[in-house]
């Protein structure tokens, strides 16, 4: 915990919570040392595409959706900034579907992956959701109100993006 802290410089208490979220997958490990270097490796991965994610969909539903925009404002500038929710991913896989890069039988695997036990499935997810998540950027651009490609996408997001049931579905999971 303490090398993490300050390998990242972040708030304990999200750390903390990432942590608990992470150590699990990583606890039957033999390799103690490995294991740790590992987390930290992952953790600084996650979190800095937690943090891109959280501020584009802030971005995309200001002015639109004043409760969404709310929830990604907590997680983009508020009090749970840097903090890993399952619902994050799952917002930028409906983005990444939006947009033809994913399936629906995709996302269930991705899915399947995030509730493993296995902790390198999580790691495999994350790459997986920042690739797509770049060509989309290096494609379309990053969401911006100007950008024609999202034109749409601010007044369709509630829908099509993060509904109700699929925030309570995420949320209930880890």
């Amino acid at each position: 915990m303490v090398i993490l802290r300050m390998y990242h410089q972040i708030n304990p208490d999200i750390l903390k919570n990432l942590e608990n979220f992470m150590t699990v997958l990583y606890r039957e490990t033999p390799y103690g040392i490995f294991s740790k270097i590992k987390l930290m490796t992952d953790t600084k991965e996650m979190l800095k595409l937690v943090a891109a994610i959280a501020e584009e969909h802030y971005n995309i539903t200001d002015g639109a959706d004043g409760n969404l925009n709310y929830l990604w404002y907590m997680y983009h500038k508020g009090s749970k900034k840097d903090e890993f929710r399952p619902f994050v991913y799952m917002a930028e896989l409906m983005l990444l579907k939006k947009y033809n890069y994913l399936s629906e039988a995709e996302i269930r695997n991705i899915i399947g992956m995030m509730k493993s036990e296995d902790g390198d499935n999580l790691t495999m997810v994350t790459l997986t959701i920042q690739s797509l998540r770049n060509l989309r950027i290096k494609e379309h651009k990053i969401y911006s109100k100007e950008n024609e490609a999202y034109k749409d996408l601010n007044y369709t997001y509630a829908f099509e993006i993060l509904n109700h049931t699929v925030f309570m579905q995420t949320m209930a999971e880890k």
